[in-house]
């Protein structure tokens, strides 16, 4: 975990303003009186300000929510944003508030955002409609997130998002800022799609079904160890569109933050490394105290 704060930090603070990590201990979460509250509100602002967008599914928002909290408690102030539909499911099931909460050295808030669509819109069913939609929304409502949290004191210095919506690294260059995408897949999934997406080496499809993959710095992958959604016979053709669509951007972030670790695939993680600046920020499954 401590990793991730060094080599993290390091990077941003070469794409922000200098800031200060200051330590919030002594700042109770509860019942703040006015002269705290200013306190706390002061403390935040010195510190450098991530901003966390996650495509709205329980599957995405965990994940990048731990890494929220990981980077708050080490000194970072972080917004986690994702839809106002996703937003009420995490007030009712953990009780958040959208106001800013001490966590470890650093501070948390959450901030939602609608998708422009009813609830009960036949065409949220339709995935490929759906990315289009908030890709829409997205591109208008983020950027006016992100001035105003600079008007309030706020500035960001980076925006990390997740696969699905790889629309916010266009946001960030638009905006001037760095940005980094979580993948939250192992390095060999990661690989995987990039050499399918780039074609790099051929892969089963509908004429050669039952092919063998043979991959730079892996075993050699029978037909049905490929990630299913590769494969010509998935049922779900529409998330492999969907994740590969997270490629098309890819030369534009930082790094990509990758949930995995050195040790599980040193070889794999160096080589592709050559190709994209990846920091290892696995395991993520543990929230920090």
């Amino acid at each position: 975990m401590l990793y991730i704060s060094a080599s993290f930090h390091s990077m941003l603070t070469t794409h922000s303003q200098p800031h200060q990590v200051l330590s919030c201990s002594s700042i109770s979460s509860v019942s703040l009186p006015v002269k705290k509250t200013r306190k706390r509100k002061m403390v935040s602002e010195s510190l450098g300000h991530l901003f966390l967008i996650s495509f709205p599914a329980q599957g995405h928002v965990n994940p990048l929510l731990r890494l929220g909290k990981i980077l708050a408690s080490k000194g970072f102030l972080v917004t986690f944003s994702t839809t106002e539909t996703i937003g009420e499911q995490m007030r009712k099931a953990s009780g958040i508030i959208d106001k800013l909460t001490p966590f470890g050295d650093g501070f948390i808030r959450f901030e939602f955002f609608e998708d422009g669509w009813e609830q009960d819109e036949p065409r949220r069913q339709d995935l490929d409609q759906y990315l289009l939609q908030l890709e829409l929304v997205g591109k208008q409502v983020i950027p006016h997130m992100i001035k105003k949290n600079a008007e309030q004191g706020r500035p960001v210095s980076c925006l990390i998002n997740n696969p699905f919506i790889p629309w916010v690294t266009d946001v960030a260059t638009s905006l001037g800022l760095p940005s980094a995408m979580l993948w939250v897949q192992s390095c060999a999934c990661f690989a995987s799609y990039y050499h399918y997406y780039h074609g790099t080496v051929p892969f089963p499809d509908e004429e050669h079904p039952e092919i063998d993959v043979q991959l730079p710095c892996m075993p050699l992958l029978k037909h049905d160890e490929v990630p299913s959604f590769l494969h010509p016979t998935t049922p779900y053709p529409f998330l492999r569109r969907a994740i590969l669509g997270q490629y098309k951007n890819l030369d534009k972030p930082l790094c990509i933050l990758m949930e995995t670790f050195d040790e599980l695939e040193p070889d794999l993680i160096k080589h592709m490394s050559e190709i994209f600046p990846i920091k290892a920020v696995g395991p993520l499954f543990r929230n920090p105290k």
